[in-house]
């Protein structure tokens, strides 16, 4: 597992650009299984109330803590790890873990068996992300860098969106059945064998990380290795950030805000069209999974092309200032949408929010790559994780379900939720950004003239 290819060459030539595609292809490929995995628990939740009495709150857990928890605390460790050893293997053993841990959801008999599988698949997912994005950051040069991050990010979008789509066919599907026979396991029930059909397959998948080259690190400040403390690589991390605070800050505050958000809504949204329009997991499945898809991917593109452009004319705070407007815009469209009446109506604004609020990764991994040296990218990511990625997805479906419950009253309370939560914190995003607007140029040129002119371009 010892990282042999990570000399320093800041000047060595960028791979072909169809090798360098490729392996975007492929990460986001593994990202649209992760979050595919991820998901697919989200349209459970009426059986598994049925089956194993689960209340909302120990849905909540199993959908959102079990999994957020041990996803940031455990990329601390896999962040570190991909600064030092190879990347493609540290992928490789992350996807065959939660692929292992999405099926033995599947055999779980009690609520406490299934929140030590979402442990796993937390685990194991927790790997891919500090690892994907630091090859990218050396497959690619800067002026391509957000285009790039984006259309692995897509998998993200592409992944949700299945999660409802597939998963709401393979739950209509399997739910004709009360029980299916599982080789080796015996008879489970249908959304039982929903988690099989979705998890064994990434056991073989897995093995496509190996058709790609481990990248040449280039972009390090100091060459010297870190060796294996953690102390060492969060304490060089953390001063690194200390002395360009402004940036720092600014950056998590303003994705702290809209993490809240897209998470929250996103968790959500299958529960407030049972409710508030009747209609079927399968119907669910069918018209969230499409908007998620369309809307996603079409963001993820205009982002990745506009911040690009914005880039290469010299723009060095792009990420900070597409993303601010693209929350701003989201505004209107979210709230239309989620206190609409029409299922239509619905659709429409939220894909509209969907469109400008789903580029988060893009915008943020980016942002930190490229102030940030290769020697930290890894540990870099995982902090951001465990930061504003736990403290978003964690407050997000809570902050809904809190003020749904407690403001607001019959089937469309938690449309109401959302309604306020993006009323709120996508302003509070924005607003954030913006300040950060003059740091992040500064902190970006200061990169630029530490690297050299070639890998400034």
């Amino acid at each position: 597992m010892r990282d042999a290819a990570a000399p320093v060459v800041s000047d060595a030539p960028y791979p072909p650009p169809v090798r360098a595609w490729y392996a975007v292809a492929i990460l986001s490929f593994m990202f649209w299984m992760s979050v595919l995995d991820r998901f697919v628990i989200a349209l459970l939740a009426a059986p598994l109330r049925r089956d194993m009495g689960i209340t909302d709150t120990q849905f909540a857990l199993l959908n959102g803590t079990a999994f957020i928890v041990t996803f940031a605390l455990l990329g601390l460790i896999a962040g570190a790890l991909a600064d030092r050893f190879s990347r493609r293997s540290i992928i490789f053993v992350g996807v065959a873990v939660w692929s292992l841990a999405t099926a033995a959801c599947g055999v779980t008999q009690n609520f406490g068996q299934l929140f030590l599988a979402r442990i796993g698949v937390g685990a194991g997912e927790a790997c891919l992300n500090p690892c994907a994005t630091s090859m990218i950051s050396d497959l690619f040069p800067r002026r391509q860098l957000t285009l790039a991050t984006a259309l692995y990010a897509l998998g993200g979008t592409a992944g949700a969106g299945m999660a409802f789509l597939v998963g709401g066919s393979i739950i209509a599907l399997v739910s004709q059945h009360e029980l299916f026979a599982v080789p080796l396991i015996g008879d489970v029930r249908s959304w039982q064998a929903v988690f099989i059909i979705i998890g064994v397959p990434g056991l073989v998948l897995a093995l496509l990380i190996f058709t790609l080259s481990e990248p040449v690190r280039r972009g390090r400040v100091d060459p010297r290795p870190l060796g294996l403390s953690w102390r060492a690589t969060y304490g060089a991390l953390l001063k690194f950030m200390s002395s360009r605070r402004q940036f720092f800050l600014w950056h998590y505050l303003g994705f702290t805000f809209a993490s809240t958000v897209i998470v929250g809504c996103i968790g959500w949204l299958p529960t407030h069209m049972a409710r508030a329009f009747h209609l079927t997991t399968g119907q669910i499945g069918l018209k969230l999974g499409l908007t998620i898809v369309v809307f996603g991917a079409l963001g993820k593109v205009l982002c990745g092309r506009s911040v690009d452009a914005l880039y290469r004319h010299g723009y060095r705070d792009a990420q900070f200032r597409w993303y601010a407007g693209a929350l701003l815009v989201a505004v209107p469209a979210g709230v239309i949408g989620t206190t609409s009446g029409s299922v239509g109506m619905f659709l429409v604004g939220i894909g509209i929010m969907i469109c400008m609020m789903q580029p988060l990764p893009a915008c943020a991994y980016a942002a930190m790559n490229l102030v940030t040296p290769n020697e930290l990218r890894g540990a870099g990511v995982a902090l951001f994780n465990l930061g504003p990625g736990l403290l978003g997805s964690i407050s997000g479906p809570v902050l809904i379900a809190t003020i749904g419950e407690h403001a607001f009253k019959g089937p469309t309370s938690i449309g109401s939720g959302m309604a306020v939560v993006i009323a709120i914190f996508c302003p509070l995003g924005a607003a954030s950004l913006a300040l950060g607007c003059r740091a992040m140029r500064a902190t970006v040129k200061e990169a630029e003239a530490s690297l050299g002119s070639h890998q400034s371009r």
